[in-house]
């Protein structure tokens, strides 16, 4: 075991609990748990690997999708080019909470105008009747991409949405979707014919999800540099 430092002396933030902080650490690397995590040991939590051993994909997404990052952006330059100006984000919990970050990074979260001339990206996770108004209210549907993202492609919350969406603008290349691959929502995407189906790797989970398709999707089209 390499010898830390002490970051946890007189003055720091951590005040009393810093003695409890180097304790856990110490616990950590006498388990050797930095090394036996990018081993994908799920020993490390559990002697079962049971929703672990399959959920540890966010270890090495940033590589896995670094080559994916030309393909995102030719299809946000053909929506640009077609007239897309706004990206309605149909999500909940993990496959939304990255592409809020990203909105408002981007800068189109606050209606403003977006980064590097992408769209205006609105995050559509809630089910309140008058938010959902609202929105309607100041979409232009002839230049509106929804986004329907769904790891299991089953989120009552998002099925419904697109059920709406689907309702006032029943054209598949108004839609795409992020889901994992084989979902419910994989299998209507390829139905009725939507612009694209990003089927994400199966074994990131969605609160891991930032750096897969359910962030960079998103915000490739808000104008964000992903790479």
């Amino acid at each position: 075991m390499t010898p830390r430092s002490e970051p946890f002396g007189p003055g720091t933030r951590l005040g009393a609990l810093a003695p409890a902080v180097e304790a856990a650490l110490g616990e950590l690397d006498g388990a050797r748990a930095v090394g036996r995590l990018w081993a994908r040991d799920h020993t490390l939590w559990a002697d079962a690997p049971d929703e672990i051993a399959d959920r540890l994909g966010w270890l090495t997404v940033a590589g896995d999708m670094l080559p994916r990052v030309p393909g995102l952006e030719a299809f946000a330059a053909e929506a640009a080019a077609e007239g897309v100006r706004d990206v309605v984000l149909l999500g909940m919990g993990g496959s939304s909470l990255a592409a809020g970050v990203f909105a408002s990074v981007a800068g189109g979260a606050a209606g403003g105008p977006a980064a590097r001339g992408g769209a205006r990206l609105t995050v559509l996770d809630t089910t309140d009747p008058a938010a959902i108004a609202a929105l309607r209210a100041r979409l232009d549907l002839d230049r509106t991409l929804f986004v329907a993202a769904s790891k299991s492609g089953t989120t009552i919350e998002t099925v419904s949405h697109l059920a709406y969406c689907w309702g006032l603008a029943p054209d598949g290349a108004r839609f795409a979707a992020v889901t994992d691959p084989g979902t419910p929502l994989a299998a209507l995407a390829r139905e009725r014919g939507f612009r694209r189906l990003f089927e994400n790797p199966p074994d990131v989970g969605g609160r891991y999800s930032a750096l897969s398709y359910f962030g960079l999707a998103p915000a490739v089209l808000a104008g964000a540099d992903a790479a």
